[in-house]
């Protein structure tokens, strides 16, 4: 079974309130906003190199409503929007990653580049923590792909917590109902750890739910030169589930159509949880308004034609126009909360980039004084 979802945007028995949707509203203007201060702050030689996840804010307000405490995920660094939403990532946080700030960076202390997420499986001394009481976040990794690995160990363990019942009372599974969620890129489906993870996912059938994020290009490579038929949800049809409930249960989505996405993940994650089985979400017609990282310009490969299709069908610019054209919200108060976004944004970046230089500051004038002396 391929679940195809069109461009319906009615709003009768909405799972979200108009408060609901205009939190997520802000949040994905906060994470633009983020995503844009950070090619600023690299083309002006603050941070050595910047990658974010601009054009794939609004299907990861919507995981996150889907996502329930006890969860991993299993991802990679397009995903701030999601751990913004989750709780587990400030801004300043995510800026202080970007300036490697050992002391307030708190995914990698400061080693890894920007956007590698990450969250503690035990406390300061030593101990294990509930797992069942947090979002939980498998550490990323920058080879492309090789989150799909550990995201199927994951829902593995979670198959076994459920199926034997000498696991049921720990602090690591809620008796098996939790999901692994793995997100990737679509020019990764590409990689051999893809298949392997999707064909053992079906064969042990596991609750596993994969999002692929696809802006239609890897890089500055369009996705005719790398997938077939353009499109990985299509060639996975051979794995769809059938009518005995064999294989994988495929989403196909558009990426800037809010209502259907927080509908359709919620529902298949929800399927995915309670009857452990593997789900796809193929997340088509997404966009990068800054091209892939602060070391290009995709000006460069993409047609005008092209840049203003993004620019239209930008996820944000859609998800505008739904909640005016519902009544959720007017333009004026559209407006006040992008610009109060913005404001927040430019805010949280000047208190990380104070907190990774006072002390250098500090380590100066010590040393002015001593050769003063």
């Amino acid at each position: 079974m391929t679940t195809i979802v069109g461009s319906s945007t009615e709003t009768d028995e909405f799972p979200l309130t108009p408060e609901e949707i205009l939190q997520d509203y802000n949040l994905c203007c906060i994470s633009r906003e983020a995503s844009l201060i950070t090619r600023r702050e690299v083309l002006t030689g603050k941070a050595k190199f910047g990658i974010s996840g601009d054009g794939k804010e609004v299907p990861q307000v919507a995981l996150a409503r889907a996502m329930r405490k006890g969860d991993f995920r299993s991802g990679y660094y397009r995903d701030q929007t999601l751990m913004l939403a989750l709780g587990l990532c400030t801004l300043e946080e995510y800026f202080a990653q970007l300036y490697a700030d050992p002391e307030h960076d708190p995914f990698s202390g400061g080693r890894q580049m920007n956007a590698h997420f990450a969250t503690p499986l035990i406390d300061a001394e030593g101990q294990w923590l509930d797992h069942r009481k947090t979002y939980n976040v498998s550490a990323d990794i920058s080879s492309t792909a090789g989150q799909m690995a550990r995201a199927l160990g994951l829902a593995l363990a979670s198959k076994k917590y459920r199926t034997n019942d000498q696991l049921q009372d720990t602090p690591f599974s809620q008796g098996g109902n939790e999901l692994s969620v793995v997100t990737i890129g679509d020019a990764s489906t590409s990689e051999g750890v893809f298949w392997e993870t999707i064909n053992a996912a079906a064969v042990e059938q596991v609750p596993l739910a994969v999002m692929v994020w696809d802006d239609g290009y890897g890089i500055s490579v369009p996705k005719k030169y790398q997938t077939a038929k353009e499109s990985i949800s299509t060639v996975l049809a051979g794995f769809a589930e059938d009518e005995a409930g064999d294989g994988i249960r495929i989403y196909q989505l558009k990426g800037w159509q809010y209502p259907a996405l927080v509908r359709q993940m919620a529902a298949g994650l929800e399927y995915c949880r309670t009857h452990h089985k593997p789900t796809v979400f193929h997340v088509d017609e997404l966009t990068q308004p800054q091209g892939h990282s602060t070391s290009g310009s995709h000006e460069r490969y993409k047609s005008a034609e092209r840049l203003a299709w993004e620019r239209q069908y930008d996820c944000i610019r859609q998800f505008r126009r739904w909640i005016i054209d519902n009544g959720i919200a007017t333009q004026e108060e559209i407006d006040q909360i992008a610009q109060e976004a913005k404001q927040y944004a430019k805010a949280c970046r000047d208190r990380a980039w104070k907190a990774v230089n006072a002390p250098v500051g500090e380590q100066l004038a010590r040393l002015e004084a001593l050769y003063a002396d």
